[in-house]
């Protein structure tokens, strides 16, 4: 699966390849929905949708909806879950539309490469702000919500995977 050059390269083979696209594929569609639900639940659409099951904090009081209402809620004035949906929409778009090579004109460009180091880094940053939201969630709020540590577990999963297929 995994081939190492050098000391500190390693190639990883087309069927891992595939296995980690596939992964990636998964996580960034629980991400959006993730993210789709906290974006309902910032605009006051949760409160009487029947569509949403409990279990998954549907309640006016629950945690996930309380959570929405704190400043931890944005970055820069923008919701993190409108963020997210951008950032998990990209992931989709990069892992399953942009090229490995390209050929113009006889050049060869690597958009696929260039554009997930780009998201690598997003993928930095969403980490580390997620360990920031996670202290301010147990330690600021002292409030426990199930669904935001998904969202970073993702975020966490997804840097990973970013890692081994960049």
């Amino acid at each position: 699966m995994i081939r190492w050059l050098n000391d500190s390269i390693f190639l990883l083979s087309p069927g891992c390849d595939v296995i980690l696209r596939l992964f990636i594929v998964l996580l960034s569609l629980a991400g959006l929905a993730d993210s789709l639900y906290f974006t309902f639940a910032y605009y006051g659409r949760i409160r009487k949708a029947r569509w949403v099951p409990e279990i998954f904090c549907a309640r006016e009081s629950s945690s996930c909806v309380t959570v929405v209402r704190t400043p931890y809620a944005r970055v820069f004035g923008i919701p993190n879950s409108l963020l997210g949906i951008l950032y998990y929409a990209a992931l989709l778009v990069w892992i399953g539309f942009v090229p490995r090579h390209l050929s113009i004109s006889g050049r060869i460009f690597r958009p696929f490469e260039t554009v997930g180091l780009w998201l690598l880094g997003a993928s930095l940053l969403t980490v580390m702000l997620g360990f920031y939201l996670v202290y301010a969630l147990r330690r600021t709020l002292g409030v426990d919500c199930p669904l935001c540590y998904a969202a970073h577990a993702i975020n966490v999963g997804l840097f990973v995977l970013l890692i081994l297929i960049s």
